[in-house]
C-alpha cells in the first residue's frame, strides 16, 4: 500500500446558518393542518383523498390570502390615458375643449351666497334688541 492515500472518510457536519441578513427572505411555510398533525394518518383516509382535499382547501385559503395581500399595492392599468398619450395634440386638445353655446354659470357661489344671507339674517334675528 502507498502512504499518504486518502480514504474515503464520513463528512462533518456543518450546522445550519441563521440567514437573516441574506438578500431574500427565509420561506416562509405556513403552519400545518391542525387536524393532521395532531391525529396518526388513517389509510382510509389516504386512499379517499381526505388529506388531499384538507391540503388542497389550505392551499386555496393561502393563494387568496396571498392574492389579497399583492392587490393592496397595484396600480391597475389605465388603458384610456395610455391610449390617449399616444394620439395627436390636437385631437387631445379636441377632447376636453369646451363645447360652443350657452355656457351654464357656476352655482356654488351663488348657494354658498344665499346661505350666508339666511345664518346672517337668522343671527340679527336672534339678537336681542336694546331699546
Amino acid at each position: 500500500t502507498m502512504t499518504g492515500v486518502k480514504t474515503w472518510s464520513r463528512s462533518m457536519l456543518i450546522p445550519a446558518r441563521n440567514h437573516e441578513g441574506a438578500i431574500l427572505p427565509a420561506a416562509q411555510r405556513p403552519d400545518s393542518i391542525p387536524e393532521l398533525r395532531d391525529e396518526r394518518p388513517v389509510m382510509g383516509w389516504l386512499l379517499g383523498w381526505e388529506y388531499g382535499r384538507k391540503w388542497v382547501e389550505r392551499r386555496d385559503e393561502i393563494t387568496r390570502h396571498r392574492n389579497m395581500i399583492s392587490t393592496f399595492g397595484k396600480i391597475l392599468p389605465d388603458f384610456g390615458w395610455w391610449l390617449n398619450q399616444r394620439r395627436p395634440l390636437l385631437v387631445r386638445k379636441q377632447r376636453f375643449r369646451s363645447k360652443p353655446g350657452v355656457r351654464k354659470p357656476i352655482t356654488a357661489f351663488g348657494v354658498g351666497k344665499q346661505r350666508r344671507e339666511l345664518q346672517s339674517r337668522k343671527l340679527r334675528a336672534a339678537e336681542p334688541k336694546n331699546l
